[in-house]
Protein backbone atom coordinates (compact mmCIF):
# COMPACT_ATOMS: atom_id res chain seq x y z
CA UNK A 1 0.00 0.00 0.00
CA UNK A 2 1.70 3.48 -0.88
CA UNK A 3 2.34 5.49 1.95
CA UNK A 4 1.01 9.12 3.17
CA UNK A 5 4.27 10.46 1.36
CA UNK A 6 3.47 9.13 -1.31
CA UNK A 7 0.33 10.15 -1.61
CA UNK A 8 -0.03 13.54 -0.24
CA UNK A 9 0.70 14.93 -3.62
CA UNK A 10 -1.49 13.50 -5.49
CA UNK A 11 -4.40 14.34 -3.00
CA UNK A 12 -2.71 17.80 -2.81
CA UNK A 13 -2.96 18.29 -6.87
CA UNK A 14 -6.58 17.14 -7.00
CA UNK A 15 -7.66 19.22 -4.22
CA UNK A 16 -5.86 22.27 -5.84
CA UNK A 17 -4.78 21.69 -9.53
CA UNK A 18 -3.98 25.25 -9.54
CA UNK A 19 -0.72 23.44 -8.29
CA UNK A 20 0.05 21.44 -11.17
CA UNK A 21 -0.45 24.45 -13.11
CA UNK A 22 2.59 26.74 -11.05
CA UNK A 23 4.76 24.11 -11.67
CA UNK A 24 4.66 23.37 -15.17
CA UNK A 25 4.94 26.87 -15.77
CA UNK A 26 7.54 27.94 -13.18
CA UNK A 27 10.01 25.02 -13.15
CA UNK A 28 9.25 23.48 -17.29
CA UNK A 29 8.22 27.38 -18.69
CA UNK A 30 5.17 25.53 -20.51
CA UNK A 31 2.95 27.61 -21.30
CA UNK A 32 -0.44 26.25 -19.85
CA UNK A 33 -3.59 26.58 -21.80
CA UNK A 34 -6.51 28.62 -20.50
CA UNK A 35 -8.84 26.75 -18.82
CA UNK A 36 -12.19 27.37 -16.98
CA UNK A 37 -11.23 24.02 -14.63
CA UNK A 38 -10.18 21.26 -13.76
CA UNK A 39 -11.10 17.78 -12.81
CA UNK A 40 -10.11 14.43 -11.75
CA UNK A 41 -9.83 11.80 -13.93
CA UNK A 42 -9.89 8.09 -13.82
CA UNK A 43 -6.50 6.67 -13.57
CA UNK A 44 -7.09 3.05 -15.17
CA UNK A 45 -5.44 2.47 -18.31
CA UNK A 46 -6.57 -0.44 -19.98
CA UNK A 47 -4.84 -2.72 -22.63
CA UNK A 48 -5.72 -5.29 -25.03
CA UNK A 49 -4.31 -8.09 -22.88
CA UNK A 50 -6.36 -8.54 -19.62
CA UNK A 51 -4.18 -6.29 -17.41
CA UNK A 52 -4.57 -2.51 -16.12
CA UNK A 53 -1.98 -0.06 -15.32
CA UNK A 54 -2.87 2.71 -12.66
CA UNK A 55 -1.18 5.67 -12.80
CA UNK A 56 -0.75 7.73 -9.28
CA UNK A 57 -3.02 10.85 -10.59
CA UNK A 58 -4.71 12.42 -13.72
CA UNK A 59 -6.20 15.55 -14.26
CA UNK A 60 -8.48 17.39 -17.12
CA UNK A 61 -8.39 20.87 -17.13
CA UNK A 62 -10.94 22.26 -19.14
CA UNK A 63 -12.69 25.25 -20.86
CA UNK A 64 -15.92 26.53 -19.54
CA UNK A 65 -18.36 23.88 -22.29
CA UNK A 66 -16.27 21.07 -20.39
CA UNK A 67 -14.12 20.28 -23.17
CA UNK A 68 -10.97 19.05 -22.26
CA UNK A 69 -7.75 21.64 -22.98
CA UNK A 70 -4.72 19.77 -21.41
CA UNK A 71 -4.51 16.87 -19.76
CA UNK A 72 -1.62 15.93 -16.75
CA UNK A 73 -0.55 12.59 -15.53
CA UNK A 74 0.74 12.41 -12.35
CA UNK A 75 3.11 10.25 -10.67
CA UNK A 76 5.55 10.53 -7.38
CA UNK A 77 8.34 8.04 -7.69
CA UNK A 78 10.24 7.15 -4.91
CA UNK A 79 12.17 4.40 -6.43
CA UNK A 80 13.85 3.22 -9.58
CA UNK A 81 11.74 1.18 -11.68
CA UNK A 82 12.77 0.32 -15.61
CA UNK A 83 9.36 -0.98 -16.32
CA UNK A 84 8.47 3.03 -16.12
CA UNK A 85 10.02 3.74 -19.63
CA UNK A 86 6.73 1.85 -21.03
CA UNK A 87 3.83 2.56 -18.69
CA UNK A 88 4.46 6.34 -18.53
CA UNK A 89 4.40 6.65 -22.34
CA UNK A 90 0.82 4.11 -21.92
CA UNK A 91 -0.57 6.74 -19.72
CA UNK A 92 0.09 9.57 -21.97
CA UNK A 93 -0.84 8.04 -25.04
CA UNK A 94 -4.12 6.65 -23.71
CA UNK A 95 -5.29 10.41 -22.80
CA UNK A 96 -4.09 11.76 -26.15
CA UNK A 97 -5.80 9.18 -28.06
CA UNK A 98 -8.86 8.86 -25.79
CA UNK A 99 -9.39 12.65 -25.73
CA UNK A 100 -7.81 14.35 -28.43
CA UNK A 101 -5.75 16.47 -26.41
CA UNK A 102 -1.86 17.31 -25.35
CA UNK A 103 -1.04 15.45 -22.17
CA UNK A 104 1.59 16.69 -20.16
CA UNK A 105 3.57 13.53 -17.63
CA UNK A 106 4.72 15.60 -14.32
CA UNK A 107 6.96 13.08 -11.79
CA UNK A 108 7.96 14.06 -8.46
CA UNK A 109 11.12 12.15 -7.04
CA UNK A 110 11.50 12.90 -3.47
CA UNK A 111 14.94 11.25 -4.32
CA UNK A 112 17.22 13.55 -6.58
CA UNK A 113 20.25 10.50 -7.70
CA UNK A 114 16.90 8.47 -8.62
CA UNK A 115 15.36 11.81 -11.08
CA UNK A 116 18.56 11.88 -12.24
CA UNK A 117 18.28 8.13 -13.46
CA UNK A 118 14.72 9.05 -14.83
CA UNK A 119 15.84 12.01 -16.97
CA UNK A 120 18.30 9.80 -18.03
CA UNK A 121 15.94 7.12 -19.23
CA UNK A 122 14.26 9.32 -21.49
CA UNK A 123 17.33 11.51 -23.25
CA UNK A 124 18.34 8.98 -26.01
CA UNK A 125 15.22 7.05 -27.35
CA UNK A 126 16.56 5.66 -30.67
CA UNK A 127 13.61 4.40 -32.75
CA UNK A 128 11.00 4.33 -29.96
CA UNK A 129 8.41 6.52 -29.29
CA UNK A 130 9.89 9.89 -27.55
CA UNK A 131 8.46 10.66 -24.23
CA UNK A 132 9.27 13.99 -22.30
CA UNK A 133 8.61 13.74 -18.95
CA UNK A 134 8.53 16.98 -16.24
CA UNK A 135 10.92 15.45 -13.76
CA UNK A 136 11.35 17.23 -10.32
CA UNK A 137 13.05 16.92 -7.13
CA UNK A 138 12.60 19.00 -3.55
CA UNK A 139 15.61 20.83 -4.91
CA UNK A 140 12.80 22.47 -7.63
CA UNK A 141 10.26 23.42 -4.84
CA UNK A 142 11.11 26.99 -2.89
CA UNK A 143 10.79 26.88 0.82
CA UNK A 144 7.79 28.78 1.60
CA UNK A 145 8.16 31.18 4.20
CA UNK A 146 7.10 34.25 3.09
CA UNK A 147 3.29 34.83 4.56
CA UNK A 148 2.20 36.70 2.30
CA UNK A 149 3.11 33.89 -0.73
CA UNK A 150 1.51 31.25 1.52
CA UNK A 151 -1.61 33.03 1.79
CA UNK A 152 -2.14 33.73 -1.76
CA UNK A 153 -0.94 30.15 -2.70
CA UNK A 154 -1.52 27.83 0.30
CA UNK A 155 -1.31 24.76 -1.65
CA UNK A 156 2.29 25.62 -2.45
CA UNK A 157 2.78 26.18 0.84
CA UNK A 158 1.76 22.85 1.58
CA UNK A 159 3.26 21.10 -1.11
CA UNK A 160 6.70 23.06 -0.02
CA UNK A 161 6.70 22.15 3.23
CA UNK A 162 6.35 18.22 2.10
CA UNK A 163 9.16 18.82 0.05
CA UNK A 164 11.19 19.50 2.88
CA UNK A 165 9.96 17.88 5.43
CA UNK A 166 13.13 16.27 5.84
CA UNK A 167 15.56 18.72 5.95
CA UNK A 168 16.66 20.86 8.70
CA UNK A 169 15.02 23.96 8.35
CA UNK A 170 11.33 22.47 7.52
CA UNK A 171 9.83 24.38 10.65
CA UNK A 172 10.78 27.90 9.38
CA UNK A 173 7.34 27.28 6.83
CA UNK A 174 5.50 26.51 9.75
CA UNK A 175 4.43 30.67 10.53
CA UNK A 176 3.90 31.01 6.92
CA UNK A 177 1.80 27.67 6.25
CA UNK A 178 -0.42 28.73 9.68
CA UNK A 179 -1.29 31.65 7.93
CA UNK A 180 -1.95 29.86 4.84
CA UNK A 181 -4.38 27.40 6.79
CA UNK A 182 -6.36 30.25 8.04
CA UNK A 183 -6.42 32.40 4.06
CA UNK A 184 -8.62 28.75 3.71
CA UNK A 185 -11.31 29.30 6.35
CA UNK A 186 -11.43 25.82 8.72
CA UNK A 187 -13.76 23.89 6.89
CA UNK A 188 -11.24 24.02 3.64
CA UNK A 189 -8.15 24.48 5.65
CA UNK A 190 -8.96 20.94 7.45
CA UNK A 191 -8.08 19.12 4.28
CA UNK A 192 -4.84 20.43 3.86
CA UNK A 193 -3.95 19.88 7.39
CA UNK A 194 -4.40 16.48 6.69
CA UNK A 195 -2.39 15.73 3.86
CA UNK A 196 0.62 17.74 6.09
CA UNK A 197 0.14 15.02 8.66
CA UNK A 198 0.44 12.46 6.24
CA UNK A 199 2.83 14.04 3.89
CA UNK A 200 6.01 14.59 6.87
CA UNK A 201 8.32 12.00 8.45
CA UNK A 202 7.41 11.50 11.92
CA UNK A 203 9.90 14.14 13.70
CA UNK A 204 8.58 17.15 11.83
CA UNK A 205 5.33 16.05 12.37
CA UNK A 206 5.45 15.98 15.46
CA UNK A 207 6.91 19.05 15.65
CA UNK A 208 4.24 20.63 13.37
CA UNK A 209 1.44 19.51 15.35
CA UNK A 210 3.30 21.11 18.69
CA UNK A 211 3.31 24.27 16.66
CA UNK A 212 -0.20 24.49 16.00
CA UNK A 213 -0.89 23.65 19.37
CA UNK A 214 1.03 26.45 21.10
CA UNK A 215 -0.16 29.29 18.39
CA UNK A 216 -3.21 28.36 16.89
CA UNK A 217 -5.53 25.81 19.31
CA UNK A 218 -7.69 23.38 17.68
CA UNK A 219 -9.00 25.07 14.86
CA UNK A 220 -7.89 22.69 12.19
CA UNK A 221 -7.63 19.94 14.09
CA UNK A 222 -7.39 17.25 11.67
CA UNK A 223 -10.33 15.30 10.90
CA UNK A 224 -8.25 12.02 10.42
CA UNK A 225 -7.51 12.70 14.48
CA UNK A 226 -10.94 13.09 15.25
CA UNK A 227 -12.14 10.06 13.83
CA UNK A 228 -9.39 7.99 15.74
CA UNK A 229 -11.32 6.35 18.85
CA UNK A 230 -9.91 8.11 22.14
CA UNK A 231 -7.37 5.42 23.13
CA UNK A 232 -5.38 5.46 19.66
CA UNK A 233 -5.78 9.32 19.98
CA UNK A 234 -4.03 9.68 23.18
CA UNK A 235 -1.17 7.16 22.25
CA UNK A 236 -0.56 9.37 19.08
CA UNK A 237 -0.60 12.26 21.55
CA UNK A 238 2.08 10.75 24.12
CA UNK A 239 4.14 10.17 21.11
CA UNK A 240 4.19 13.11 19.90
CA UNK A 241 5.22 14.54 23.05
CA UNK A 242 8.09 12.39 23.21
CA UNK A 243 9.22 12.77 19.59
CA UNK A 244 9.48 16.40 20.29
CA UNK A 245 11.53 15.97 23.16
CA UNK A 246 13.85 13.14 21.34
CA UNK A 247 14.18 15.83 18.36
CA UNK A 248 15.05 18.93 20.10
CA UNK A 249 17.99 16.21 22.17
CA UNK A 250 16.55 16.50 25.76
CA UNK A 251 16.86 12.95 27.17
CA UNK A 252 14.30 11.31 28.52
CA UNK A 253 14.62 8.61 31.21
CA UNK A 254 12.50 5.87 31.20
CA UNK A 255 10.16 6.78 33.99
CA UNK A 256 9.25 9.97 32.48
CA UNK A 257 8.63 7.63 29.08
CA UNK A 258 6.43 5.49 31.12
CA UNK A 259 4.59 8.10 32.45
CA UNK A 260 3.96 9.61 29.18
CA UNK A 261 2.95 6.45 27.20
CA UNK A 262 0.70 5.40 29.77
CA UNK A 263 -1.01 8.53 30.09
CA UNK A 264 -5.12 8.88 28.35
CA UNK A 265 -5.97 12.41 29.47
CA UNK A 266 -5.90 13.41 26.12
CA UNK A 267 -5.92 17.80 28.19
CA UNK A 268 -3.07 16.46 29.92
CA UNK A 269 -0.95 15.19 27.05
CA UNK A 270 -1.98 18.49 25.41
CA UNK A 271 -0.30 20.54 28.03
CA UNK A 272 2.43 18.63 28.53
CA UNK A 273 2.89 19.02 24.14
CA UNK A 274 2.90 22.16 24.99
CA UNK A 275 5.80 22.08 27.38
CA UNK A 276 7.68 19.87 25.71
CA UNK A 277 8.04 22.66 22.99
CA UNK A 278 10.37 24.45 25.32
CA UNK A 279 11.11 23.09 28.16
CA UNK A 280 14.54 22.09 29.31
CA UNK A 281 14.44 18.90 30.90
CA UNK A 282 11.77 15.85 30.32
CA UNK A 283 10.77 15.93 34.26
CA UNK A 284 9.75 19.53 33.48
CA UNK A 285 7.20 18.49 30.93
CA UNK A 286 5.32 15.73 33.26
CA UNK A 287 5.57 18.16 36.45
CA UNK A 288 2.60 18.76 38.62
Amino acid sequence: MPSGEHESPIALARLDPDLVTWLLTNLFDVKVPDYHHARAQPTDVRVLVPRTYHADGMLLFCDAADKPVLAVVLEVQRGWDTGKRWTWKLYVAQLEAELTVNAALVVYCPDAAIARRYRGMFEFEGLSLPLRPFIFTPRDVPLVIDVDLARANPALAVFSTICHGAAADVDAVFPALAEALRALGPKRAISYYDIVLAGLPQAPRARWEAYMSTTVGSEFRSELLREVDAHGEARGEAQAVLAVLETRGVPVPEAVREQVLGCTDLAQLDIWLRRAVTAGTAEEVVSA
